[in-house]
């Protein structure tokens, strides 16, 4: 939980607030308490969105809709006024711990937990279903686990029953990994496809995945519409009700009450001839009490409530008079900040649906089938012999400004003098001391959402010469209901936000834009998610001729564009999902395609590259896909790509390599004939930090490196000997940090926050 900041709100009709706890695309979430002491979530919609008077609407709505769900495992609104100057709504502050968290923490539930949370969740969904609600969107991060049982939350893109939408235009319409095929394919929603989310919440909690898979989202969203789900670690007694949840077709998946009466009846035992397992007592049926966590997360629980506990009391009548930091113990001192952050940060009862231009889209891949172990401090030996240099040695940098924005920033861009910010509603530019120096907004061109904001944001937009290029959807709107989307990108000059322009994808409705690969020669290429009569939709790849303003082709894709690989020069790109890569040539057609399971695609000087999960790099020729070169040892692309970087020209291309030692050395290949330039081992990373993969960017003669702990290094590019290394960002996750790199500085947004920092590119 964050401190209170100078633009914060102090008071929300009888609530004092305490804390931020979070904030998305509508507003933000404060952790809040009446005169009388009770503790409430109180979700405060942003000031420009209420002068909306359809905003209002829908958000009046939502509070109608969350007013009829109330049950034991929910979390009740007790208060609200969509009518109020800025409009608000309070639910029950829940003290426990979301069940992502939870398990990204402690790993996979014990099976007694999971009957708890299964019949927890059901008895959740007997209350939505009975207001005559369709959640929409359960997942991990939306439950969360407290001593008395399971609870869901944040019904801020439900959908009551007979059709009527409760959120914006361009909300959120589901999670992929959590969404039911239905749901996937645009299709009318029954109550039943809460139950397959159920099934897969459950089935997460069970294997500390989704089960099915990682990904981008349409990669996922491909899977869950026409793949069975990984239930092998499911325990038995349980996987026969999960695998009827998860039902393709949603006739067949059991109501949430089928679930309760499947848990309370003992399931049949393993022979204990074949499982030693069947020795063991049978679980009982559920039942909610304090014990029913595993001792870690409880122990996380009651650190939470004791924190709660402590919070000094408001004054039933004037505000706060400054921020209000939680201190456990009322002792006026804070203890080390990151193990309470750990446990408020994300907690809140009343979490904000992200909003964006179609379905939260993430690049999330499963690094646990790499090679390699994870690098561990201290120096050892690498693949040539050479000693690994101690992190101690390598100068920290400074960071030379922070700056915090009404609103979660999907990716920043460097350029002329300014940093970019794109966010959901609009575009901010700061300048060189991180002030704010101009503002775009969607609105003023055509009800226009940028991004997808939060840890699932993808590349929206792009900087070539003067101009900053962004990608989104113009939605039309009629009777309150949207009607259609086009894809557009809107050209605006980046030192001060003026001479707009736009060209837009008018012979195609489109949900949004999945991502935005780049500009090459006076190209801009976007992936639209278009869709045709019957709602099915396609991604595309849309070429648009800058200078022309115009689209100059568009190519329906053959596979999921997961990776792309962009050329400098000879015009097309390289996409590719995991078991297909698809070349397009200048004109927009299919050059070639071959079946190919890549874990990096990127492209340097004239080549596009991949390499396979042996990790062998191929550089390929555009034109045939006949291989140029390859080189061994590479190490795939990150979670949120960056595998492969290059220099201005595209004649070296940066990679990370892997060594003996299980750690990583940083490699300069000539990109012309695959041979090493240079190779030099890096430091290694934080004992215990997960492997990454490799999330790399040049720029102004350095290679950036971003490590598994949130640590980023600067290196030589022309040597790479370590320049500097900054720790601002350590124990944050690296998929929720966007970075972008040029104009002499390194630039890097938190993306599940608010804030945006920029660096030197000498660190100083």
């Amino acid at each position: 939980m964050e401190p209170l900041g100078a633009a914060d709100p102090r008071r929300i009709g009888p609530y004092a607030l305490v804390g931020r706890l979070g904030a998305g695309g509508m507003g933000a979430v404060y952790l809040s308490r009446s005169s009388g002491g009770r503790t409430v979530a109180v979700k405060v919609v942003r000031a420009d969105l209420a002068e909306d008077t359809a905003f209002r609407d829908r958000f009046r709505r939502e509070v109608a809709a969350a007013r009829l769900v109330s049950g034991a495992f929910t979390a009740p609104v007790v208060d609200a006024d969509p009518d109020a100057e800025v409009p608000w709504m309070a639910t029950a502050f829940v003290v426990g711990v979301s069940l992502h968290r939870a398990v990204a923490t402690h790993g996979p539930l014990p099976e007694a937990a999971l009957r708890m949370l299964t019949a927890g969740l059901a008895e959740a969904l007997v209350g939505v279903h009975g207001a005559a609600v369709i959640h929409r969107d359960l997942k991990p991060a939306n439950v969360l686990l407290a001593l008395d049982g399971p609870h869901v939350i944040d019904f801020g893109i439900a959908r009551a029953t007979d059709g009527t939408a409760l959120t914006s235009t361009g909300a959120v319409i589901g999670s992929a990994p959590y969404m039911s095929p239905e749901q996937a394919l645009g299709q009318h929603l029954t109550p039943a496809s809460d139950v397959f989310s159920l099934g897969t919440t459950v089935a997460f909690a069970a294997c500390g995945e989704s089960p099915f898979g990682d990904g981008a989202g349409a990669a996922v969203l491909f899977r869950v519409v026409h793949t069975e789900p990984d239930l092998s670690a499911v325990p038995a007694g349980l996987r026969p009700l999960i695998e009827r949840c998860l039902a393709k077709d949603a006739a067949l998946r059991p109501t949430p009450r089928e679930v309760i009466a499947a848990i309370e009846r003992p399931g049949p035992r393993p022979d204990p001839r074949v499982d030693p397992r069947a020795a063991l007592p049978p679980v009982d049926a559920p039942r909610p009490s304090a014990g029913w966590l595993p001792d870690p997360i409880a122990a996380d629980v009651l650190a939470l409530r004791a924190a709660l506990t402590a919070l000094p009391a408001p004054e039933p009548t004037l505000p706060l008079t400054g921020p209000t930091e939680v201190l456990p113990g009322g002792s006026g001192t804070a203890p080390t900040a990151p193990d309470r952050r750990k446990l408020l940060l994300g907690l809140t009862g009343g979490a904000l649906a992200v909003a964006g231009t179609g379905t939260v889209w993430a690049l999330t891949r499963d690094t646990s089938k790499g090679n390699g172990k994870n690098p561990l401090g201290g120096s050892g030996g690498t693949s040539g012999g050479t000693p690994r240099p101690s992190a101690e040695s390598v100068p920290d940098a400074k960071l030379a400004w922070q700056a915090r924005l009404p609103a979660s920033v999907a990716q920043v861009l460097p350029g002329s003098g300014i940093v970019a910010c794109v966010m959901l509603a609009e575009v901010v530019g700061l300048d060189r001391r991180g002030e704010k120096k101009w503002t775009v907004k969607g609105a003023d061109h055509g009800d226009m959402p940028f991004a997808v904001t939060g840890p699932t944001a993808r590349t929206v937009a792009a900087v070539a010469g003067d101009r900053l290029y962004v990608s989104g959807a113009r939605f039309t709107a009629s009777g309150g209901g949207q009607t259609g989307g086009r894809a557009r990108v809107l050209g605006i000059r980046m030192a001060d936000g003026k001479d707009p322009w736009t060209i837009e994808l008018a012979d195609r409705p489109a949900m949004g834009v999945l991502d935005f690969p780049g500009v090459r020669d006076g190209r801009a290429y976007v992936f639209p998610m278009t869709t045709d009569e019957s709602a099915a939709y396609e991604i595309g790849v849309w070429a648009l001729d800058l200078a022309a303003r115009r689209t100059a082709w568009f190519h329906r894709t053959e596979a999921m564009p997961v990776f792309w690989g962009l050329p400098q020069t000879g015009g097309g790109l390289l996409y590719a999902d995991t078991k297909r890569i698809v070349a397009v040539d200048a004109k927009g057609g299919a050059a070639w395609s071959k079946e190919f399971q890549a874990v990096l695609v990127g492209a340097a000087g004239r080549y596009f590259l991949v390499a396979d999960a042996a990790g062998t790099l191929f550089a390929l020729e555009p034109a045939t896909g006949r291989q140029a070169w390859k080189a061994a040892g590479v190490v795939e692309t990150s979670l949120r790509g960056d595998g492969v970087a290059t220099d201005e020209k595209g004649t070296l291309a940066f990679v990370l390599l892997r060594d003996e030692d299980g750690g990583f050395s940083l490699a300069a290949l000539d990109t012309a004939s695959g041979r090493t330039r240079w190779r030099s081992p890096l430091p290694a990373d934080a004992e215990g930090s997960s492997r990454l993969g490799a999330r790399l960017l040049y720029a102004d003669g350095n290679v950036y490196r971003m490590g598994a702990d949130g640590m980023l290094w600067a290196f030589d590019a022309s040597n790479g000997n370590p320049r500097w290394k900054y720790g601002g960002f350590k124990g944050n996750s690296p998929t929720e940090l966007a970075w972008g790199a040029g104009d002499r500085r390194l630039c890097v947004s938190d993306t599940g926050a608010t804030t945006v920092a920029a660096l030197d590119a000498n660190g100083a």
